[in-house]
């Protein structure tokens, strides 16, 4: 054996510096970065956000791009997913997938004395037929008791933004007959802004997704109204065939909605 020289030994040296350099690079091409995942949320579902968040964890090869849009602007960015409360508003050519269904209701404030309504009394309190809560209750229930500072209030009825989904959920409802004539009425932007007006205004009632009731809110039973018409579906839409990581991301939402 003959010893290295020390020219020799820093040139070995090098070469493996070299190698383990490469194969470091090689090894770091293989790990691919996470794709892009966007979804498009309805305002009528944003109580679907942590669930969303929970299902994407289990995909690391998804990078979640969260965007809250109105559904008149779905279906027009190229989003991975689009979630749609009800399947009035789903974008042209879509691939659909039912994440589970809610139920479209009529909402009071829990200090409202009303128990129920009939199709035709829920359709006139609907279209602003009362101005006082004295009047309507004389109409729709005149027996109940209610207090004076709910007999003496205006009542205030809200309607949604048209092009929102839970508007066209309501126009489809058999309830909604257009020859009736239209009192004074309010709109309100979201299913989230009018369960906050109703829970701090006993004077105000309108249509609500029954997920966004609360512990200060009501729903007012209908008759003579198919039950079946009040249930909506919860759409996914995707522009195709979604990807591997993607249907096992919808197959997840589909278990957190729970029907």
């Amino acid at each position: 054996m003959f010893p290295i020289s020390a020219r020799i030994h820093r040139l070995l040296w090098f070469v493996l510096i070299l190698l383990l350099t490469a194969c470091g690079q090689q090894g770091g091409s293989a790990t691919s970065a996470p794709a892009a995942f966007r979804v498009e949320l309805s305002p009528t579902l944003e109580y679907l956000s942590p669930a969303i968040s929970a299902c994407v964890m289990q995909y690391p090869e998804l990078q979640l791009v969260l965007e809250e849009k109105p559904v008149g602007d779905m279906g027009k960015t190229g989003a991975d997913v689009a979630l749609i409360w009800g399947d009035h508003t789903v974008p042209a050519k879509s691939s659909v997938f039912r994440l589970g269904a809610d139920r479209l209701v009529y909402a009071a404030h829990k200090s409202n004395p009303l128990q129920k309504l009939t199709a035709d009394q829920v359709l006139h309190l609907d279209r602003g037929s009362y101005s006082t809560w004295a009047d309507a209750l004389k109409n729709l229930c005149p027996d109940c008791a209610a207090p004076e500072s709910l007999t003496s209030s205006s009542v205030e009825i809200w309607h949604y933004t048209p092009g929102s989904d839970v508007y066209a959920e309501i126009s489809a409802m058999p309830v909604n007959v257009p020859s009736v004539p239209t009192g004074r009425i309010w709109l309100a932007p979201s299913a989230r802004t009018l369960a906050e007006i109703i829970t701090n205004n006993p004077a105000a009632a309108g249509w609500l997704p029954v997920r966004w009731l609360n512990e200060n809110l009501k729903e007012i039973p209908l008759e003579g109204i198919d039950t079946a018409s009040q249930i909506i579906p919860v759409i996914a839409a995707t522009p195709g065939e979604p990807a591997q990581a993607v249907s096992g991301w919808l197959h997840c939402m589909q278990s957190s909605y729970g029907n």
